[in-house]
């Protein structure tokens, strides 16, 4: 009877164990909090994040990355923005439009309102080595790279996947591909 309770002990912890190394290293989950990538997401969305595909690719543009922020006092603090240049790339944000080495870019995944000009540190530049270049799709409400500056990859926590939650939202995320 004993042996019998060690068996089922020991397989549960194995169990809790793997999960927990799963999750912490392969993928897991998390809640969107605030305004800053609507209309794409929205406040309280729960996200599918992918935590593994960073080690064998590189952030692409478009893509949705989860993030701690190059900001002194909010490290341990997790963001979530779009990739809009990456390392080399050349980017200029002009009277609301994006550009990329020189191109006009269609982005029809952000809020649509008038964008409000602002006296951002950062518009305009070349993304370093081992850096990308993140904003939200609320351009208007969003604290990013135009605040903060580069993120450096190793900063990436991952990447979102899919929304899962509210399920009549349900959606799979993929790179915009400009």
């Amino acid at each position: 009877m004993l042996d019998e309770v060690f068996k089922w002990l020991k397989c549960i912890l194995t169990v809790v164990v793997v999960t927990l190394l799963v999750e912490r290293f392969v993928f897991g989950f998390t809640i969107v909090q605030g305004l800053s990538m609507q209309p794409t997401l929205k406040n309280n969305d729960k996200l599918f994040i992918n935590k593994i595909i960073y080690l064998f690719t590189n952030p692409h543009y478009g893509d949705i990355v989860i993030f701690h922020p190059p900001i002194d006092d909010r490290q341990e603090e997790l963001f979530i923005k779009r990739v809009i240049a990456v390392e080399g790339d050349r980017f200029q944000v002009k009277e609301g439009k994006l550009y990329i080495n020189n191109k006009l870019m269609e982005e029809p995944y952000i809020c649509q309102e008038n964008y409000q000009e602002r006296l951002y540190s950062i518009t305009s530049g070349i993304v370093p080595k081992d850096m990308i270049f993140v904003m939200g799709d609320n351009r208007n409400d969003s604290n990013d790279s135009r605040c903060f500056g580069f993120v450096p990859k190793k900063s990436i926590e991952g990447k979102a996947d899919f929304r899962i939650w509210p399920l009549d939202t349900v959606q799979a995320f993929s790179s915009q591909g400009f």
